[in-house]
């Protein structure tokens, strides 16, 4: 009696070539995901941001900002003269800066200069929109209320 003990050739090259067609068709798949992911990162990031800047405004009953550029955000506390920016702005501290290429492919579309928290947790109010190569955007909104939502 003839007793088999493994794989034949041709069956460990149909394993092969099933294996190929399954990641050919996920792999594109799972570069959209991360995409993705970093656009959501990017966003729940500057959210959690936002949420302590609040807080630290009413906790010292001193204004606090979020200042943008193109390529970064940095949170400044703005004093005891309450000033944030412009002229006065000396006492100014700036703390945590955030860079976007740390999420490489997001870039930020639109962004207001700075999004200023005063003591009674309201807000000048803005909307960041991040982007990336997908048409897909993802957006952090601070209302004049304070609230801060993202979408």
């Amino acid at each position: 009696m003839w007793k088999d003990n493994g794989f034949t050739l041709v069956e460990m090259m149909v394993v092969i070539a099933i294996m190929a067609i399954v990641s050919a068709i996920a792999i594109p798949n799972f570069y959209s995901y991360a995409a993705g992911m970093k656009l959501r990162s990017a966003s729940r990031d500057l959210y959690s941001t936002f949420q302590k800047t609040r807080m630290n405004a009413i906790r010292q009953n001193i204004r606090w900002a979020v200042a943008f550029t193109s390529t970064a955000y940095v949170v400044v506390d703005c004093g005891p003269n309450n000033v944030c920016g412009g002229s006065g702005s000396t006492d100014d501290i700036n703390h945590a800066a955030t860079s976007i290429s740390s999420y490489s492919g997001v870039n930020m579309t639109s962004f207001p200069g700075i999004v200023e928290f005063y003591p009674d947790g309201t807000s000048n109010g803005g909307i960041i929109i991040f982007g990336n190569s997908t048409p897909n955007t993802s957006r952090v909104e601070v209302s004049v209320s304070g609230r801060v939502k993202s979408s």
